[in-house]
């Protein structure tokens, strides 16, 4: 029988579970942790020979700036019989907890909003955790079911796969959750949502780790059906951006190979705990051995969010600004800030000043909490106690990470405290946080994409996925689809608002002119702003004149005019879908 030492290099076990161990003083103001008792156990278990320094500092699990650890020197000869047949349950039950999932995508084709492309199908890894008040669900990565029209999961040396339904989908941070009623009956759970049936297994999450710390990367990747392990150290902990929708959130770089297939797999510590889920890597042959991992802080902000919204995921916190960095001595000085050597003042004397750092605010989103509170040329100096410095990073760990880091940490409706530099005095403003829409969105949350055809004319909502489908990144792209290109970063003016596009124009005699029309950005109207899809739609169907005109950009009369008629244009829009077998002219975002 294998010691509790020989476990991790021989068969490397990877665990996954929604309750999070506490750490000697950890602190889980959230409620979704496990008892002390359980999670001390598990690690004298794991580790009786390597007791490990004692730590009272908090630990907060939605932002792990520090490291701790628990203290355990259990070592005992009497119970080593006993630990060896207790490790291999365990070991078997962590790896049996790990499935793999099946998926057949039927994705939309973003230039013909009202068709589906042709179906693919993908392999990816999940593993079964359980949630306060939900109960077992099987965990993945968002792009693994991303517009899946069947999903399954199949258990480790099973036969048997089990049709799973998506729950919950967070594109933000690449995970999704899986509910699958014939592993995990409904009827098992009270109404509190725990389980009358504590037979199964569900993995648990560990703290997160620090660098050089050994981790081990379960799944089902591709080049075989079995469960796969690899193994590897962190070499990296850092803001990044991640690939499904662009956010940027903190991730946990190692050196173990992460391939097609380990998506939504389990990454684990050597207490089979969850640090992480691998969700993707680099896809460049001269980089080798570099994986990325969302990591358990992540991870439990996402099911902390899905619990207290009943199933529903509202996303991460953002401040909504935008800020000039104050890296150069002369911008300090002309903002009047504390210098590194002296400041001038009025009569030409110097006086050394306390050295001050932070970032300059240059915009803020109109639909975001500090609305109305940050004005453009305020500098941020501190948020929440926390210094921010000139390259807008603040201290974690031992290392510095964009501030974002500690904002996508908060829920909605919490409040940040800033301390802020404005003309000349230093002063504290308040305001609650909340996730902030954008203009233009990274993906329509697997939903299909809305359009409206007018006359034979293709409106749309400006997408990432809409220019990712035009080769909007690549070495060249139109005139039109450059200035679609750079919407992508304009601010959303208010909740709703949408670009609308004209993706293109069926053919039709009452459009004969305009059939060369593509990638433009409707203004107008009948000279009255179009905000959204459904603002257009409402125009349309409101205007009662002959004529209906379209201004498309840019402003201030330099684009294209259209000039359709308004009493055909029912009879058109039927005839056109008919024959383009499009069953409905109109599909809006819910």
């Amino acid at each position: 029988m294998p010691s509790a030492s020989m476990i991790m290099p021989a068969i490397i076990a990877i665990i996954l579970s929604c309750g999070v161990p506490a750490v000697l003083a950890l602190s889980f103001p959230h409620g979704i942790a496990p008892s002390r008792n359980t999670y001390r156990s598990r690690r004298a278990l794991l580790h009786r020979s390597h007791p490990l320094k004692a730590t009272t500092e908090p630990y907060d699990p939605f932002w792990p700036s520090s490291s701790s650890f628990l203290s355990e020197n259990t070592n005992s000869d009497e119970t080593h019989e006993e630990t060896r047949s207790e490790e291999e349950i365990l070991l078997t039950s962590t790896l049996d907890s790990v499935v793999k999932v099946y998926a057949t995508h039927s994705e939309p084709d973003f230039l013909i909003p009202w068709q589906k492309q042709h179906q693919t199908t993908s392999t990816s890894s999940g593993f079964v955790l359980n949630i306060p008040g939900i109960g077992f669900r099987v965990m993945t990565n968002a792009h693994s079911v991303e517009y899946g029209r069947v999903v399954q999961v199949q258990g480790r040396g099973e036969d048997e796969k089990h049709e799973a339904i998506v729950e919950a989908v967070g594109n933000e941070c690449d995970l999704a959750l899986l509910r699958v009623d014939s592993l995990f009956p409904p009827e098992d759970y009270d109404e509190d949502g725990s389980r009358t049936d504590d037979t199964t297994f569900a993995m648990p999450l560990g703290p997160l780790p620090s660098l050089q710390d050994e981790v081990e990367v379960l799944g089902y990747p591709a080049g075989g059906d079995s469960l796969c392990v690899t193994k590897g150290v962190v070499s990296r902990i850092e803001m990044q951006e991640y690939a499904q929708a662009g956010a940027r959130l903190l991730a946990m770089q190692i050196d173990a190979a992460i391939n097609p297939g380990n998506s939504g797999g389990p990454v684990v510590n050597e207490y089979l705990e969850v640090v992480g889920v691998a969700f993707q890597g680099i896809d460049e042959e001269s980089i080798e051995n570099v994986g990325y991992v969302v990591p358990s802080s992540v991870v439990l902000h996402f099911l902390e969010d899905v619990r207290k919204n009943k199933g529903e995921y509202q996303g991460f916190c953002h401040l909504g600004i935008e800020v000039s960095f104050l890296e150069n001595a002369t911008f300090r000085k002309f903002l009047k800030l504390g210098g590194d050597d002296a400041s001038i003042n009025g009569s030409g004397d110097t006086k050394k000043l306390k050295r001050s750092t932070g970032v300059m605010v240059r915009r803020v989103v109109p639909t975001a909490g500090a609305y109305g509170i940050l004005r453009s040329m305020d500098v941020i100096l501190a948020v929440d106690g926390i210094p921010l410095g000139n390259d807008g990073k603040i201290p974690f760990r031992r290392s510095r990470v964009d501030l974002g880091g500690y904002v996508t940490s908060l829920f909605e409706g919490d409040e940040v405290h800033l301390n802020i530099w404005r003309e000349g005095k230093e002063t504290e403003v308040s305001f609650p946080v909340s996730p902030i829409n954008s203009l233009v969105p990274s993906h329509f949350n697997n939903e299909p994409p809305p359009y409206l055809i007018c006359s034979g004319f293709v409106f749309t909502a400006l997408s990432v996925p809409y220019l990712e489908a035009k080769s909007a990144w690549s070495d060249y792209y139109t005139d039109n689809v450059s200035y679609l290109l750079g919407m992508v970063n304009a601010p959303l003016e208010q909740e709703g608002d949408e670009v609308v596009v004209l993706a293109q124009v069926l053919a039709h005699r009452a459009n004969l002119g305009y059939e060369n029309h593509y990638d433009l950005h409707l203004l107008k109207f009948n000279d009255v702003d179009v905000r959204s899809l459904r603002h257009l739609n409402e125009l349309i169907s409101e205007s009662a004149g002959p004529f209906m005109t379209f201004e498309f950009a840019p402003k201030d009369g330099g684009g294209m005019l259209v000039v359709l008629d308004r009493d055909t244009n029912d009879r058109v829009t039927k005839e056109i879908c008919s024959e383009h077998s499009i069953g409905s002219p109109i599909v809006l975002r819910t």
